[in-house]
């Protein structure tokens, strides 16, 4: 049996071997931090490369017997980025719509082409075709880049208009761009509309059979695009409706009754409105001129709006359109008036201009107003242009007539009202008479106080200027 001395000394032998192999790593890894790695990140920095400790691979285990092997996954497909879009970046619609009509102007039709494809390249080539054949052999000129102008929204395209002068057309086309805000470049075309004139410009498509697509492809008639550009037969709502309403900015009545259904829209709404914006020097926003809130097949609404300096105010009109049927055209069959009226109304004061030209008549519908200052009978100033536009429309038609009704307020005694407010009544009658107008197609009758459109007293008893006011006019009905 050992002794305790013994056995110290055997556990003393077996360990030195351990303590000899740990002190000799302990002496390799101060040789490589203290001598080799410092060389070889000097030699790293002077090739430029950084050395890299490769990590030992791991052998995957062999299969089994009776196991099936995998497959190796396929290599990542090589995705192609998309062509880059064309070094287009319009801030504004109109700033595209005015490089259009510079291209056009100066033959460039590469340069129009790039524009109107710049969102879809492919058809770039097809687009400089049309544009071509358009200017160079049926003679189709552009307008100026300043008569280029926005013409509303339709959903989420706003639609600038580029002028178009055709041969043998005496009023001006439109060659319409419909826009898109695209985040990488600004406003984009993605659809180019030409009046009906022009459908020989596009050529009718190839009828040669297509190409086979390649293996993997869909077929070419999956692969083929919408065309940008399209053929407009007939007016849409907003092409009509700004059309009717620039016919009424221009106070040009006779081309804006085209527009309406007269059984569902009157005369003097038109007159009135007319008269709303030559006094109110009213425009439309160049922005947001219209918009199309419902777009039906055969019913539409669209709100115009406009604005005036002189007033200092924004404010809108609504008009309801419909047809027929998708091949008959729009008609005007619906005007609210209620904004742009009241919006007048309570502006008219920083004018001198008392009220609005369009009032609700005591017996029913609609007549126009013309006001005149206390125990006078002579035509305010602004009755002028009001007249010409009553003057214009019964000139257009012999055969049609109006009533004129003459109102005082109540001051004064029953029988000197009555004798005023025929006198008033006389005085329009006169006016429409140097107009050109026939004095056989005018009725005037005189009405003192008995339809006042306003209280001339307080409620408290006390006299009412305001109300007054508004009771010294005459009435013009239309009575078609």
């Amino acid at each position: 049996m050992l002794t305790h001395s013994q056995l110290r000394r055997c556990s003393a032998a077996g360990l030195l071997p351990v303590i000899l192999v740990l002190a000799a790593l302990a002496a390799g890894a101060a040789v490589f931090f203290i001598f080799t790695k410092p060389r070889m990140d000097d030699e790293a920095a002077a090739s430029g490369v950084a050395p890299v400790l490769a990590e030992p691979k791991i052998p995957a285990a062999a299969p089994s017997a009776g196991e099936k092997t995998a497959p190796a996954a396929p290599p990542p497909p090589v995705v192609t980025p998309p062509p880059a879009p064309a070094g287009f970046g319009f801030a504004r619609p109109a700033d595209l719509g005015k490089e259009m009509a510079r291209s056009l102007a100066a033959a460039d039709f590469d340069r129009a082409a790039q524009l109107a494809a710049a969102s879809d390249p492919a058809q770039a080539a097809q687009v400089a075709a049309v544009l071509k054949k358009m200017v160079l052999d049926m003679k189709v000129k552009a307008g100026s880049e300043d008569q280029v102008e926005i013409l509303g929204l339709v959903e989420n395209r706003t639609r600038v208009s580029v002028p178009l002068l055709i041969p043998g057309r005496e009023d001006s086309a439109r060659l319409q761009l419909d826009l898109e805000r695209d985040a990488r470049m600004g406003w984009k075309v993605v659809a180019m509309h030409l009046p009906k004139e022009l459908a020989a410009a596009v050529s009718a498509p190839d009828s040669a059979a297509p190409a086979p697509a390649a293996p993997g492809q869909p077929p070419a008639a999956e692969m083929r695009r919408p065309s940008l550009v399209m053929v407009d037969e007939s007016m849409d709502p907003l092409s009509f409706a700004s059309d009717f309403v620039r016919a009424l900015l221009r106070h040009d009545f006779a081309r804006a009754r085209i527009f309406v259904d007269e059984a569902k829209v009157p005369a003097e709404r038109l007159i009135g409105l007319c008269i709303v914006f030559e006094e109110g020097k009213y425009e439309l926003k160049p922005a947001k001129p219209l918009i199309i809130t419902v777009a039906n097949p055969e019913v539409s609404w669209v709100i115009a709006q406009v604005q005036s300096t002189g007033l200092q105010q924004s404010t809108e009109f609504g008009l309801e359109l419909q047809r027929a049927g998708v091949d008959k055209p729009w008609r005007v069959v619906g005007m609210n008036l209620s904004e742009i009226l009241g919006s007048y109304a309570s502006s008219a004061a920083k004018m001198g201009v008392p009220y609005t030209p369009i009032v609700s008549n005591p017996r029913g519908g609609e007549s126009l107003a013309l006001y005149f200052e206390y125990d006078e009978a002579a035509l305010h100033p602004r009755a002028q242009k009001q007249l010409e536009i009553v003057a214009g429309l019964l000139k257009s038609d012999p055969n049609r007539k109006l009533k004129i009704t003459g109102h005082a307020d109540a001051k004064g005694a029953e029988d000197y009202n009555v004798r005023l407010s025929r006198s008033r009544a006389e005085s329009v009658k006169s006016q429409l008479a140097a107009l050109g107008v026939s004095a056989a197609q005018i009725v005037t009758t005189g009405l003192g106080t008995t339809q006042p459109l306003s209280p001339n007293q307080k409620s408290d008893g006390s006299d009412d200027p305001e109300g007054r006011s508004r009771n010294r006019r005459a009435e013009i009905y239309l009575d078609f």
